[in-house]
């Protein structure tokens, strides 16, 4: 699996999540599209994906690398669409996807809210594959724009900033899907105070990792997880202790709305270990 990133195995999951399912047909299209342009890695999982002893052999990998992760994705992404959602229709009229990897999540709201412009911003490779995967399904694009930053080096912001189509006086939903827990501390906490300054009018829909003996990590991670990250250059490097979760938002200029709840009897985090929260700017109105 060395050639395997984290972003392939959730499009992985999202091409399995999608057989037989009419509403995920689409996000399943464009997660395949991405992986037969990710590189022998990419193939390999497609191949797995494919077929029924290939999904048993994931299943199993699965069970000895961290259960449930698959159903935490799903569950993840339900959550991440209604809140979404509702920002849209609560007034939204631009959307920001911070490290949106091989996620078809932008796409479709472009498509459902005709007023909406959508904004991604991910590394330079991710989003070449991304636009070649669009482009080969003839995906209408044109209130879609997708944007390379290096969020652990780059401005990623003044890359925002400088595109033309982007106004950070629109009220904005921003998602961060996955993506802190990989940055330093005082790097994430210098990108959400950066947003909380420069977009105002932003609802905040954002995932961070939860601290388990003091390191980030999910709950039901086998030891062997964090080195196999480590040598993918993925590894986790900052989380939040859920009780402090809403002081530390505070000090990055933003106030905490709702955290899902990973024990909700209802519907149940299969893989509980990240925080999914919505939050607002301190300084604007919350969201209703």
């Amino acid at each position: 699996m060395s050639s395997v990133s984290t972003a392939m195995l959730v499009a992985a999951a999202t091409v399995q999540r999608g057989y037989g399912r009419v509403e995920l047909a689409q996000q399943a299209q464009l997660a395949r599209a991405c992986l037969e342009r990710c590189g022998a890695g990419g193939r390999w999982l497609l191949w797995l994906v494919d077929r029924a002893l290939g999904r048993a052999c994931l299943s199993a990998l699965e069970a000895l690398a961290l259960p449930g992760l698959r159903g935490h994705y799903a569950w993840r992404k339900r959550r991440i669409v209604h809140w979404a959602e509702r920002a849209c229709a609560d007034g939204a009229t631009q959307a920001v996807l911070i490290g949106s990897g091989y996620d078809g999540l932008g796409w479709s709201l472009a498509q459902r809210y005709p007023a909406l412009r959508v904004f991604e911003l991910d590394r330079a490779d991710s989003v070449a594959i991304k636009r070649e995967a669009l482009r080969q399904l003839r995906a209408d694009t044109s209130r879609l724009r997708l944007l390379g930053a290096d969020l652990e080096r780059d401005d990623a912001l003044g890359t925002l900033h400088a595109d033309p189509a982007f106004d950070p006086g629109r009220p904005t939903l921003c998602v961060a899907e996955g993506v802190l827990m990989y940055l330093q501390p005082a790097r994430a906490q210098q990108l959400l105070r950066a947003l909380a300054q420069r977009l105002p009018r932003t609802v905040l829909v954002a995932t961070v990792m939860e601290l388990r003996c003091g390191r980030p990590r999910f709950r039901r991670e086998r030891p062997w997880v964090r080195a196999w990250l480590q040598r993918r250059g993925e590894p986790f490097r900052w989380g939040c202790e859920r009780d402090a979760l809403g002081a530390w938002l505070g000090a990055c200029g933003w106030t905490l709305h709702a955290l899902a709840e990973p024990g909700d009897p209802d519907d149940p985090d299969p893989s509980p270990g990240e925080w999914l929260f919505l939050a607002h700017c301190a300084a604007a109105a919350p969201p209703r």
